[in-house]
């Protein structure tokens, strides 16, 4: 059985102690972290379960020599409303906020130059898009507001009607294969990390919407995202050592979450088992693949079949800790498939005294791209480390001279997956859901597998979890 490693406070074992509403919030991600944030804000009694020793999921990071090692790429635009409206209300905004200016750019031919996509003259100066393709990108206000009405970025699920086509037959047919080239695939992929031959064109719609039209300024957080984990853990009752290993229902409609110890091997041993820990409700906030072991025992067939059939994706990336910066303005460039490169998109930037780096000193976080993380899943970690050093060293020779030290972080079936049906699998999913909470369950459901990837994404579907368990609570 897949486990949630968590430790227990001694109070929570045996009788409530207060008289509130009691939730269990099993991940301490950021999109489980936003859910308890609002929810304990509220007057709920929330713990949270978390299997590492570290808060923040897929953000996780930390400080060494002075550089933050971060485990997403720390950007923010002006649009990403839910993520600087937590960072405002954990009184991090000093810290975090203004971000640092960031110049967006792409490679062609191997020139690295500052595109913007904002206006549709800006799409037409992109390099490498025909003269005749930048005439059809007149269609793109027209097919937005064609669809923009099944446009909710915090319900994506609402758009299963446009979900029958590939990102890339619509951009193709639409827009010309150049735009498709140059545009459409390296912005979709830098954002979904996804095989770009099976995304969805609803991704595609919701990342225009969101991200692009009217001037959206992008930005780097000045410290790491991961302190905003850190800070938003601080203030809840986070709890480690101890298995979560699934949830059962009571018989007066409550819930029970089964757990073990851990030995410091890692085993487990049923003799140890303690009482099972009463609760109200209870949010899972884990993978897609975690979720369906947890809450399985409460789960109806349809549920079960989804978690059961998803499968994420492949991710990679490496940070560089460089003693000179690449230049003295922070930049994200995306690296189009023409470019043949294994490197999807990368951050530059340069130290600075209150920065994520020494000033002085530089910082790259390198992603790579869904083929290379595919092909290599089982390649070992220095193989991988000198295949993405080698291809980004073709666009920035300078570098080997310069690395103080690198770290590659990696997994199996961290990208959430948004291919052609993925949306209609949503819509299905969300249905039945409703459903069952119409019907009284108090089970719900948070992560970037519901919404989209990126924080600001995954912090929404924390709180689309809280407003659905507050809604039931308090009507």
């Amino acid at each position: 059985m897949l486990r949630i490693q968590a430790s227990v406070r001694p109070q929570i074992f045996g009788s409530r102690v207060l008289s509130g509403v009691s939730v269990a919030v099993i991940g301490a991600g950021l999109a489980g972290l936003r859910t308890a944030s609002e929810l304990s804000r509220a007057g709920y009694e929330v713990t949270v379960f978390e299997g590492l020793s570290v808060v923040g999921g897929s953000a996780a990071g930390s400080f060494r020599d002075g550089f933050s090692l971060d485990g997403t790429l720390p950007l923010v635009r002006s649009s990403d409303r839910a993520l600087i409206s937590w960072i405002e209300q954990s009184e991090l905004s000093a810290s975090l906020l203004p971000p640092r200016a960031c110049i967006d750019s792409q490679i062609h031919r191997g020139e690295i130059g500052p595109i913007d996509t904002s206006t549709l003259s800006d799409l037409a100066k992109i390099p490498g898009v025909t003269t005749w393709d930048k005439k059809r990108l007149l269609r793109l206000p027209r097919l937005m507001a064609r669809y923009r009405a099944q446009l909710d970025p915090d319900r994506p699920e609402l758009a299963a009607n446009l979900d029958y086509r590939s990102a890339r037959d619509f951009a193709t047919l639409y827009l010309g294969k150049s735009v498709w080239d140059y545009w459409v695939s390296p912005e979709t992929t830098s954002q979904y990390a996804s095989d770009e031959m099976e995304l969805s064109r609803v991704a595609f719609l919701l990342s225009r919407m969101t991200s692009r039209e009217g001037k959206v300024a992008l930005g780097v957080m000045r410290q790491g995202l991961w302190q905003l984990a850190e800070r938003a853990a601080s203030r809840l009752n986070v709890v480690h050592d101890l298995w979560a290993d699934e949830v059962t229902e009571r018989g007066d409609g409550g819930y029970q979450v089964h757990c073990s110890f851990a030995t410091e091997d890692g085993e487990t041993h049923a003799q140890k088992r303690p009482r099972a820990i009463d609760v109200d409700a209870v949010v899972v906030a884990t993978s897609p693949e975690a979720a369906g072991e947890i809450a399985g025992p409460v789960l109806v067939p349809a549920e079960r079949d989804y978690f059961a059939r998803y499968r994420g994706g492949p991710s990679m990336s490496l940070v560089l800790a460089l003693s000179a910066p690449l230049a003295h303005y922070a930049k994200f460039v995306r690296v189009p498939k023409a470019e043949a490169s294994t490197i999807e998109c990368y951050l530059s930037e340069c130290g600075a005294a209150d920065g994520r780096a020494p000033d002085g000193k530089g910082l790259v976080m390198i992603r790579a791209n869904e083929r290379f993380a595919s092909a290599n899943s089982s390649a070992a970690d220095d193989v991988v480390e000198k295949s993405l050093l080698a291809s980004f060293s073709r666009f920035h020779p300078e570098v080997r001279d310069r690395v103080l030290f690198t770290r590659l972080r990696r997994t199996q079936t961290g990208n959430p997956n948004f291919h052609v049906g993925a949306y209609r699998e949503l819509a299905r999913l969300a249905r039945v859901q409703e459903d069952r909470g119409a019907a009284g369950r108090r089970i719900y459901f948070a992560g970037d597998y519901l919404i989209g990837p990126g924080p600001n994404q995954v912090v929404s579907s924390g709180m689309r979890a809280a407003a659905a368990l507050r809604a039931h609570f308090e009507g």
